[in-house]
């Protein structure tokens, strides 16, 4: 996946609408929130989080080798309370962005959004910061690794405190709904950031997943279009505190793994992986509340 364009030009493309006052959807929440499930940056130092992420490997308009439910890490540093540089670590790809020793880094004007290319733009990752959304449990990233090479690797991890699987409710319904971001090869054959609305409604037994409206911006030239294609849709069950959903689209299938996360299950986030006819491919990262 060759480009000469960075992320940092072009993911900040999503309309991201997570700020910390601006919650609107109706999660499972009984009340209070257990103070050592919120995620907390420091000051000055570093946050470890531990996640699940889904990684492919990418050779011109061929994906392949896609895994998904690998253990995952997040590691993030600040500054002055500002993440500086981050870290996303799977067994089968990983990326480490320091904004310090030369890497760029750019927030979306709503702060939510960072984005991160290496100097020589072979690495490029596209963060949620904890600290500036209404999440309190948990964030997600996507990144792309060795991407001016033969072969490149995409990932996508969700990460934070999950809800203990005996804490997950039972006998009731639950709405949420967020964002998601995502790396795909379109028909065209070109690399997108993609961006799109999310809502999970689940009862605890099971689970639904709607991904809508999605936006693309090309790795290329920036170039910003809306791909319905990559829209998609699906249910699976609940075990413990995760789901499975198979999920398809326009031309498109794959699975889609959702994580509770918080005391009593007030978010929800996860990955995403999807293909279809024409070379196109999804993977992504989700979080709603």
């Amino acid at each position: 996946m060759t480009t000469n364009f960075g992320f940092c030009a072009i993911a900040l493309v999503a309309g991201f609408s997570l700020s910390a006052c601006s919650s609107s959807s109706s999660g499972s929440s009984d009340g209070g929130s257990n103070a050592t499930s919120e995620i907390t940056l420091p000051q000055n130092g570093t946050l470890e989080l531990d996640g699940q992420a889904i990684t492919a490997e990418v050779a011109g308009t061929t994906v392949s080798n896609i895994a998904t439910r690998q253990t995952s890490t997040l590691r993030m540093t600040t500054e002055d309370g500002d993440i500086v540089a981050a870290s996303f670590r799977a067994p089968a790809s990983g990326v480490s962005l320091d904004s310090r020793s030369g890497d760029s880094l750019v927030r979306s004007s709503s702060g939510v959004l960072l984005a991160f290319d290496s100097a020589d733009l072979n690495d490029g990752a596209v963060l949620i910061d904890p600290s500036q959304t209404r999440f309190e449990h948990q964030t997600f990233g996507v990144w792309l690794e060795d991407r001016n090479r033969p072969v490149a690797v995409v990932g996508a991890g969700s990460y934070g405190y999950r809800t203990d699987s005996s804490d997950v409710p039972t006998g009731r319904n639950a709405t949420y709904e967020g964002v998601s971001t995502g790396i795909a090869l379109l028909a065209d054959g070109n690399g997108y950031v993609t961006a799109s609305e999310i809502e999970v409604t689940t009862n605890f037994r099971n689970a639904t997943i709607r991904s809508s409206d999605t936006i693309a911006s090309r790795l290329s030239d920036g170039t910003v279009v809306n791909a319905p294609e990559l829209d998609f849709s699906g249910s699976g069950n609940v075990s413990g505190n995760t789901f499975r959903a198979n999920i398809a689209g326009t031309g498109t299938s794959g699975t889609a793994d959702g994580i509770f996360y918080g005391r009593n299950a007030e978010e929800v986030g996860g990955t995403f992986q999807a293909t279809g006819s024409g070379g196109v491919s999804h993977v992504g990262a989700f979080g709603a509340d």
